[in-house]
């Protein structure tokens, strides 16, 4: 048996895992649907959590939960994640949300503004995301403003957290990925389309 394209163990087991996920998330002070910052045992405090990124928090979640849902044909799975990204779309303040001591922190794809663009990026492009569409606006302007020439001295020069990755993410929810649509496919490999 097949569940969405998928063989009735794995669609079974991501099943679990959404529902899972579902019910570890609660909404923070400032209304944004997040997870505790590790296990299953970490309280829930209600505090805001200024870091929600690609790597972790309510982008990356709520993502892979619209993604598995997509998987699965699970619209009311789907319906949720676009729910809670949008908590965080309406709500997402780069004064608060990005932060940190270097470049890589407040600008790249792992914690900072590119990886949060990518995310939104692909939410507008697949889900069809109004909230999505607005924050991707928000996040372009922001990191073209923060990546013109001079760049930071001493900027890593990785993927995830340098001036390449960053650059990568604003080209490809810009004009790269309009007029080539095979330019997403780096996507991959943060768990992205």
């Amino acid at each position: 048996m097949t569940v969405g394209g998928l063989a009735g163990g794995l669609a079974a087991a991501l099943g679990r895992t959404t529902r899972r996920l579902i019910r570890q998330a609660y909404d923070d002070e400032r209304g944004i649907r997040t997870w505790a910052a590790a296990g299953p045992g970490s309280p829930l405090a209600p505090t805001a959590h200024p870091r929600q990124a690609w790597c972790y928090g309510t982008p990356g979640i709520a993502w892979a939960l619209w993604d598995a849902a997509d998987a699965l044909g699970d619209t009311t799975t789907a319906d949720w994640a676009t729910a809670a990204f949008t908590t965080l779309a309406e709500r997402y303040d780069e004064t608060f949300h990005l932060y940190g001591d270097s470049p890589g922190d407040r600008l790249g794809l792992c914690h900072g503004a590119a990886g949060v663009l990518a995310v939104a990026d692909a939410f507008h492009r697949h889900a069809r995301l109004p909230a999505a569409a607005t924050l991707k606006s928000r996040l372009t302007r922001h990191l073209t403003g923060h990546l013109a020439p001079p760049w930071p001295a001493g900027w890593d020069a990785d993927l995830l957290t340098g001036l390449p990755g960053a650059l990568a993410a604003l080209l490809t929810a810009t004009r790269l990925s309009a007029t080539r649509p095979s330019s997403r496919t780096w996507l991959l490999c943060l768990g992205l389309r």
